[in-house]
């Protein structure tokens, strides 16, 4: 399924000129992946082992993870959201999405972002990982540039970097069934229009994945 997310590009194209390259972003190409976080998946992970992050305009708070929707509904209403990570672990259809990647790409993990409007969650950061993200509810403008100043892996001592950034910066607002590419190592933070649910793929490719540069 998740190929189709990168539209009429070919896994072989997308390989040779985005991988750890290049951003890509794609409107309404991950309209599959729109009932794969609704309110009721949601839900479901929540109690099933889920690693959940509270977290609120860049910074993790040390606040109890919600144990149903209605907690989660309130956290938003005060202005904080989560991070569940490794939630391939805690639905069906998201270990789907993380075999297609493991079975084209490399080792996959499935996060998602819950996010209350006008408010951003982590702040700008890298992943050392190539990140795929959908959009399934809500709007959601993600900010991204390259990493030039830093060849560290990804911590947050790391990040205190990034204002002496000075690659071009790029933008790309995300509705229900859109799709973003982030290659490993690139800054990035993401802002809400209003209330989102998104899924984001952390991916580390195998070595025969990769573009030799």
């Amino acid at each position: 399924m998740w190929r189709d997310w990168l539209g009429s590009l070919s896994l072989e194209q997308f390989r040779a000129d985005y991988l750890q390259r290049m951003p890509l972003a794609h409107p309404a190409t991950a309209r599959a992946a729109v009932p794969m976080l609704d309110w009721n998946i949601l839900e479901h992970v929540l109690g099933n082992g889920a690693d959940i992050l509270v977290v609120a305009r860049g910074k993790l708070l040390e606040l109890p993870a919600p144990r149903d929707a209605d907690e989660v509904r309130a956290y938003l209403r005060i202005g904080v959201g989560l991070c569940l990570r490794h939630t391939e672990n805690c639905h069906p259809a998201l270990r789907k999405i993380a075999d297609g990647f493991e079975t084209d790409l490399g080792t996959a993990q499935v996060q998602l972002f819950v996010t209350p409007g006008g408010t951003h969650g982590f702040g700008w950061h890298y992943d050392d990982e190539d990140v795929f993200i959908a959009q399934t509810l809500g709007v959601k403008d993600y900010y991204f540039r390259a990493n030039t100043v830093t060849t560290a892996i990804a911590a947050p001592a790391e990040f205190q970097a990034y204002p002496t950034e000075t690659s071009t910066l790029r933008a790309a607002t995300l509705v229900a069934g859109d799709f973003l590419y982030i290659p490993a190592r690139w800054w990035h933070m993401a802002v809400c229009h209003e209330t989102s649910l998104s899924i984001s793929v952390g991916v580390r490719p195998r070595d025969q994945a990769r573009r030799v540069a």
